[in-house]
Parts: structure tokens; C-alpha cells; sequence
């Protein structure tokens, strides 16, 4: 038993033994057996007219296309990926093997199989099956469409009536097409020189392939009980027959046998192996391709568990190197015979087998009729067919959203009929590679002034001889020039800024158009400085060397920093005297506007940065005001919750009678320092980064909900979200080495939240939020404060004391002074 189990857990050269063994037990359900043999049945009526037309359309003996789904049922029925997913000769394989079989013969066409078949097998033992289906979508829906073209046009002569074409032999290659002269159009000349030219149309053979196109096309909008191109075989065969018309019939190919070839060791065209190559990557593109999307379609159909695609290219890889040594051609899983399947009750794994082992049977009691089949029916089946695999849906959808992609639709259509498939899949990668680039390409480069007044880039002012630009997409060689371009326009720029947040990919040419740019800067006396710069182009730099030239010093982690320091730079050299009322400034410039601001922090963020303090005519927000005792109580919060909050928090008098349900509301940062002294059961306490309460509201409404009326919104100093670029690297690290993520995504995780949440200015931002919530919630109280960690008090803020509190006896104090320097009050 552990043995078994072993076994059933294991792969075995990349078979899934284990998930096989499962899938086969249960093909002896008995409640399922009935559904899979009734599906199978019903299936395989399907697939016996369309194998026919299918080996006609190839270019081979019908007789082959009936061996082959017989031979790739069973095999991908046992080994495929997809349980109720059906194999054998498909359309699009046809356009591929009929040139083939016209110019190197069959032996060409097994060889293609068997070359196909391996790497199938290749891919899915090495796990490739998730990477075969990553096509454009324009690439694939032309794909379809050439393929239906062809389908529609292969069948056009037999529709016709035209003198059956010599199928294919081995040893009787047939010759190509006029030389610069594409094959579609030699064929379609072809075919209108025998209709007109020499009138070899078969006006009965139209009859046949019209009836036989209305029956398919109507008989589904009628009944989907009966399978339409079977009625339609049938009906055309019988009238054809009933009424002594003399049209082409399959006998006038080749005969069907009606038991399976013996297998053998095939002849292969090894002298033709360099040009059959490209081709047989083709087929296997081609197979891999539509078998996967056919699983795919059979997921969605019953609902159940998705498929194993690396299973399913190694059982479509077993079915192509077996049918060769039955004289087989390629196969793929073929979409409209599994959802045929699916609709009849399919199951598990047996309805395949029985669909092979029905074709089987039908084949040896029905040979003989099935040669009386007129070509003009099987043509108009494939002619459906082909209409139906042009994909009209899509093109439509795509003209609507997108007319580039539309066109590289169109082209790879175009250049897979007008020359072969091969080409149109590779123009169209051209094609699509080239929007691709084109698209990405397109990098934003916005200058400051042209952002939203709401941005953080526009919320801090600069110098008049700054110019930042945000930086909105990949820097590499599609975008090069333009980047130039749109930064180097401007003059009398003494520092460029570029805040490259979401330039999230570089490569060496973006390298050396950075190099570039900060070489004509200092050519006209500026400088290049660089803000934000994400994990990946910054490694580059590193790596390139690039970074040295440039100057670690002009590489900051953070925009916000980035300005301060330039501003700095520039007040203490170039600029000195902007920042004083009687020194010259340009009248435009807002760096020297917010200098003149007396509340302005741009100020104390340059004092800072020079090592200074800040002088009181300069202060506003900074000064903070404790309770140290009832009598520092403003009048206006007496007798409310905030007054509990600060005699409990500040004087140790907690109130415990007061604790007869939530009084109040507290928003708070998360930081472990904060801790309150409050009475049990008294308050809600929300915490959030920073005390920023945005996208908290809904908590917010919810304890107002309760009969809360006022909220404490309370910050505290030496906050990590006053500037969250300071713990970069300590947060990436961390995240790396301790919970094992990959650097990239450490990297895009925090710069794609650590800009939103950051505050700024604790004080300046914990008295604008709690504005922000009083206007979203009008009748709500809110009072900002500051905890400081040093003392775990808690301080009441100058500038909501002006407002809600004028006549508070510490401002009158405070405000009576006019020298001296300001300090935290202790």
C-alpha cells in the first residue's frame, strides 16, 4: 500500500504517474460509464466525416485521417492533461500539411510529426506549458483568421466540382508554386482558369456543397440533439445518390480500408530535414497551442478542475510520434469535437476511448459507403468550418479598442496567406514587438508646474531654477531621444530633479541617457539630481558604474528630501539672499514666496537642514503646549472626554465612574510607544500609520454610529511616517532576509505605499487631518495633539488653541514675547 502510494505521488521523466493513476481509476465509475460510452458514440459520428474531409484538406488518402484519430484518440486520451478532451486531425493543421504533402510528399509530413511530437513531449516534460501559449492576442486571432481563409479557399475546388488533385504518395513530391509567386494566389488562379477558362465546374457538385452547407449551418438552430455535419454528410450523400448526380466522390481519391494499418518503420525525408524544420516548429506552435486552448475551453465547460498543460503537451507529444508508424499526420486536442463530447455527458477519460474504439467500428462496417461520400459535401463542412475559425467577435472588439492592434491583426493574416504560416506568425511577433516598443516608449515626462495641485510634488515648493519632472514609464533605448528631448528645452536651469518613482525598468541605454543629460547640465552650469530611483535601474547604475559619475550624493531615496537639500544648496551659494525680504528673488519663484511665509515648514526644513533653530516669528505649528495640571485645561474642553483624555494621560487622574460606555473616539498612530492612560471601556481607539485616517471613515462613522461626538486625533514626535525614504532600506532588507521575498517585490511593495502614507510634518499633518475629518463629519469634535515619547505626554497645539481656544491664558503668555529662540516646552 505505501508502495502504491508512493508511486502515485511521483513523475516519472516528467509523466505525472500520480495524477494518471487517479484519472484512469476513475474511468470504471460506475455512474459514469453509461455517460462516457453514450459520448463516445456520439463523437465519434462527428469525427468520422470531418477525419475524412480533414485527410483530403492535408493533402493524404482519407482513409489516413480516420487511422490517426483512431490512433491520437487513444493515446491522448490515457496520457493527455485535459480528461474529456478530444485529439485527432484538425483545420488549422490541414493548411500547414497540405503544402507539405504538394511539394516533399508524405514522407515529409511524418517526419514534421515526429519532430513536432518531440518537442511537445520536450516542453512538457521541462514544464513549458504555461510559456507556449504567451502569443499577442493579435498575433493569435490573425493566426485563426489566415487559417480559416485558408480552410475556406483549400475546399473551394472540391466545392466546385474541380477534378480531385493527386493526394500524396511516397517517393511523388509534387512542384512548388511559380517562383516570388505566392502559393494562395497560384492556387486561387488556378481555380479560376478551370471554372472559367476551361469550364471544368461541376454545377451538380454545387448543388451537393450548397445543400450540404445550409443543412450544417441550420440543423444546430434547430436541434443540437444530432450533430449538423453529420445530417449534412448524410442528406448530401443520399440525395446525391437518390437523384444519379456525377459528382467527385472519396472512392475517386483512394479507397477507405476498413481495418488499421499494421505499424511499421516509416520513410522519412532526412534530406529535406533544413527546410522541413522551420515547419514542423510550426506544427508543434501550431498543436501545442490550440490543444491548450482547447483544455482550456473544456475547463470552463464542465467547471471542474483545471488542466495540467504540461501533461497535456506530453500526451499530444505521444499521439504525434506514435501516428507516424501507422502512417498517421499531425493532430492537436480539436476544439468543437470536445465541446461535442462535453454536451453528450463526457465524464472522464473513457469517452475518448470510446470515441476511438466507435471510429473503429464505424470504419469497418461503413468503409464501403463512406467512399460514396461526395466531395462537395466534405468541402462545405470544411468551409464552415473555416468561417467559423475566423474570429469575427474579436476583430470587431479589437477595431472598438485598439486599430494598431487591429492592424497587426490584419498583417499577420495577410503575410500567413499570401506566404505561409511561419511567416505571418513571425511578421506578427515583428509587428506586435514593434507596438509593444512603441507603446512603452511613450514615457511621461511631466515638468512640475503641469502636475495636479494635489500631488506631493506640487505641495513643496522649489526653487524658480529648479525643474523637477515625474517620470512616468520605462527608460530604455525606445525612449531615449524623446527623454532628451523634453528635458533639455528648457533654459536658465540651474538643477534638474527627476523624481523616477515609476520608472521602474532601465536598461544601458537608459544608463548612458542619463550620463548624457547630467553632461550638457554641467556644460551650461547645472547639475542632475535623482529622487526615488526603483531597486532595478538603480543596480544598473550601480553595477554600470554609472552611479559614481553621476554622484551618490545626487541620488536620494526620497523626492521629499531631494528638494529640501537642493533648496538648501542653492539658498547657501548661488541663491543667498532669496530667503531674506530684502534680498532679490524673482517675483515668481516659490521657494522664495514660502521663505516669506512665516508659517511656512519649507522654512523649517532649510533651518534644519543648515543645523539651526528656528526663530519665533518663524514658528507656528511647533509650538506645543502641555497639561500639567487641571488649570491647563482650555475652558472649551472642560467637561468633556478630551479633558478625561488629558488628566488621565497627563496628571495620572484616571476617572473610573466615567467608563459607562464609549465617550469618545481616539485615532492614533500604531507606533508601540503610544500608550494611554484612559479609563476601561471609555474610548474607540483606531490605529492607523501616522494617525492618518484615510480610508479609515467608514470606522470613524461607525463610532459616531455609537453616540461618540468627539475624537482625539493624536500624533507623536519622531514618527517613522514623517519620512518613510528613512526606513528604505531596513524595511527591504527585512522583508528579504527574514520572510525569505524576492528584492523586486519588496522593492515595489514599499515604494508603492510608502509615498501615500507618508505625513510629512507630524504637526502640520495631524492639525490638517483633523480638519479634514471635522469637514467630513460636521456636529464631530476633533482635537489634534502631539505625544511625545520622551515623556508620554500628550500636548495641545498652538494653532487649533488660536481658533477653538483665543482666550487661553498659556497663548496670551506665549504670544507677549517677541525675541528669543524657540524650544520644545518641558
Amino acid at each position: 500500500m505505501n508502495q502504491t502510494k508512493s508511486f502515485a505521488s511521483k513523475t516519472f521523466i516528467g509523466i505525472e504517474f500520480g495524477y494518471l493513476l487517479s484519472e484512469w481509476k476513475q474511468m470504471f465509475g460506475k455512474e459514469t460509464i453509461p455517460k462516457d460510452i453514450w459520448a463516445g458514440l456520439t463523437v465519434a459520428l462527428v469525427a468520422l466525416p470531418l477525419n475524412l474531409a480533414l485527410a483530403i484538406a492535408a493533402g493524404v488518402e482519407p482513409g489516413v485521417g480516420v487511422t490517426t484519430g483512431i490512433i491520437a484518440g487513444v493515446v491522448a486520451a490515457l496520457f493527455g492533461g485535459q480528461r474529456v478532451a478530444i485529439t485527432g486531425p484538425a483545420a488549422a493543421m490541414a493548411v500547414v500539411l497540405i503544402e507539405i504533402a504538394r511539394n516533399y510528399g508524405i514522407d515529409a509530413i511524418w517526419l514534421v510529426c515526429l519532430i513536432a511530437g518531440l518537442l511537445q513531449l520536450l516542453a512538457g516534460v521541462f514544464k513549458l506549458g504555461r510559456f507556449i501559449s504567451f502569443l499577442p492576442m493579435p498575433v493569435i486571432v490573425g493566426f485563426a483568421n489566415a487559417i480559416g481563409v485558408l480552410v475556406f479557399f483549400n475546399a473551394l475546388d472540391d466545392f466546385l466540382g474541380l477534378p480531385a488533385k493527386q493526394v500524396a504518395h511516397a517517393g511523388q513530391p509534387q512542384l512548388a508554386g511559380l517562383p516570388f509567386i505566392p502559393e494562395f494566389f497560384v492556387d486561387m488562379f488556378d481555380i479560376w482558369r478551370r471554372c472559367l477558362v476551361h469550364q471544368e465546374m461541376n454545377f451538380y457538385a454545387i448543388i451537393i456543397g450548397t445543400v450540404g452547407l445550409l443543412i450544417a449551418y441550420l440543423t444546430p438552430k434547430v436541434t443540437k440533439a444530432v450533430p449538423g455535419q453529420l445530417v449534412a454528410i448524410f442528406t448530401a450523400t443520399l440525395l446525391c445518390s437518390l437523384l444519379q448526380f456525377k459528382v467527385p466522390v472519396v472512392r475517386d481519391i483512394a479507397t477507405i480500408p476498413n481495418v488499421l494499418p499494421l505499424p511499421g518503420i516509416p520513410e522519412l525525408a532526412w534530406n529535406d530535414f533544413g527546410v522541413l524544420f522551420p515547419t514542423a516548429i510550426t506544427v508543434f506552435m501550431l498543436g501545442s497551442i490550440e490543444s491548450l486552448l482547447s483544455a482550456s475551453v473544456a475547463d470552463g465547460m464542465t467547471g471542474s478542475a483545471r488542466h495540467h498543460s504540461n501533461q497535456e503537451l506530453i500526451g499530444q507529444g505521444l499521439a504525434n510520434l506514435v501516428v507516424p508508424f501507422f502512417g498517421g499526420i499531425p493532430v492537436t486536442g480539436v476544439i468543437a469535437r470536445t465541446a461535442v463530447n462535453i454536451r453528450a455527458g463526457a465524464c472522464t477519460r473513457l469517452s475518448g476511448l470510446v470515441h476511438s474504439l466507435a471510429l473503429a467500428c464505424l470504419i469497418f462496417f461503413l468503409a464501403k459507403y463512406a467512399e460514396q461520400i461526395p466531395l462537395a459535401a466534405l468541402a462545405s463542412i470544411l468551409m464552415l468550418t473555416g468561417i467559423r475559425l475566423i474570429e469575427w467577435d474579436a476583430m470587431a472588439q479589437m477595431w472598438r479598442s485598439s486599430r494598431m492592434e487591429s492592424i497587426v491583426a490584419f498583417v499577420t493574416t495577410l503575410s500567413s496567406v499570401a506566404v505561409d504560416l511561419t511567416a505571418g506568425v513571425f511578421t506578427g511577433l515583428v509587428f506586435a514587438c514593434a507596438l509593444f516598443i512603441r507603446q512603452i516608449a511613450d514615457v511621461k515626462i511631466v515638468p512640475q508646474g503641469e502636475q495636479e495641485a494635489n500631488s506631493v510634488e506640487a505641495t513643496i515648493p522649489v526653487c524658480k531654477f529648479v525643474r523637477t519632472y515625474v517620470v512616468d514609464g520605462p527608460l530604455f533605448f525606445g525612449a531615449a531621444e524623446r527623454f532628451i528631448e523634453n528635458i533639455l528645452i528648457v533654459a536658465d536651469v540651474k538643477v534638474v530633479i527627476l523624481h523616477m518613482k515609476a520608472a521602474r525598468v532601465m536598461d544601458l541605454t537608459g544608463v548612458e541617457t542619463l550620463l548624457s543629460i547630467k553632461h550638457q547640465l554641467e556644460r551650461q552650469g547645472g547639475k542632475l539630481v535623482i529622487a526615488e530611483l526603483p531597486q532595478q535601474p538603480l543596480q544598473l547604475l550601480e553595477r554600470s558604474g554609472a552611479l559614481e559619475k553621476i554622484g551618490r550624493e545626487n541620488v536620494y531615496h526620497s523626492y521629499h528630501s531631494a528638494v529640501v537639500s537642493v533648496n538648501e544648496q542653492l539658498l547657501s551659494s548661488s541663491c543667498q539672499g532669496c530667503e531674506d525680504k530684502g534680498g532679490y528673488a524673482p517675483k515668481d519663484c516659490r521657494l522664495h514666496n514660502a521663505l516669506l511665509d512665516e508659517s511656512s515648514p519649507m522654512a523649517r526644513l532649510i533651518e534644519a537642514a543648515r543645523g539651526k533653530t528656528v526663530p519665533q516669528n518663524k514658528s507656528g505649528l511647533e509650538w506645543l503646549f502641555p497639561v500639567l495640571s487641571n488649570e491647563d485645561v482650555p475652558e472649551t474642553l472642560r467637561g468633556t472626554p478630551l479633558e478625561t483624555l488629558l488628566r488621565g494621560q497627563n496628571l495620572g487622574l484616571i476617572d473610573e465612574h466615567q467608563a459607562h460606555g464609549a465617550a469618545l473616539m481616539i485615532g492614533m498612530c500604531i507606533d508601540f510607544r503610544n500608550a494611554l492612560s484612559i479609563p476601561r471601556d471609555w474610548a474607540y481607539i483606531i490605529r492607523r500609520e501616522g494617525a492618518n485616517m484615510a480610508e479609515a471613515e467608514f470606522a470613524v462613522a461607525l463610532a459616531l454610529s455609537k453616540g461618540v461626538r468627539y475624537m482625539a486625533l493624536i500624533a507623536h514626535n519622531n514618527c517613522a511616517m514623517a519620512n518613510t525614504a528613512e526606513h528604505r532600506e531596513q524595511f527591504i532588507n527585512v522583508l528579504t532576509k527574514g520572510f525569505n521575498w524576492d528584492a523586486d517585490r519588496a522593492v515595489e511593495f514599499f515604494d508603492n505605499h510608502s509615498l501615500s502614507r507618508e505625513i510629512g510634518n507630524e504637526l502640520d499633518f495631524v492639525v490638517e487631518e483633523s480638519g479634514r475629518i471635522e469637514s467630513l463629519f460636521p456636529g464631530l469634535t476633533v482635537v489634534p495633539l502631539l505625544f511625545r515619547v520622551e515623556d508620554s505626554r500628550l500636548y495641545l497645539i498652538y494653532d487649533w488653541l488660536v481658533k477653538n481656544a483665543p482666550s487661553y491664558s498659556k497663548i496670551s503668555k506665549f504670544n507677549s514675547r517677541d525675541t528669543g529662540e524657540f524650544s520644545l516646552p518641558s
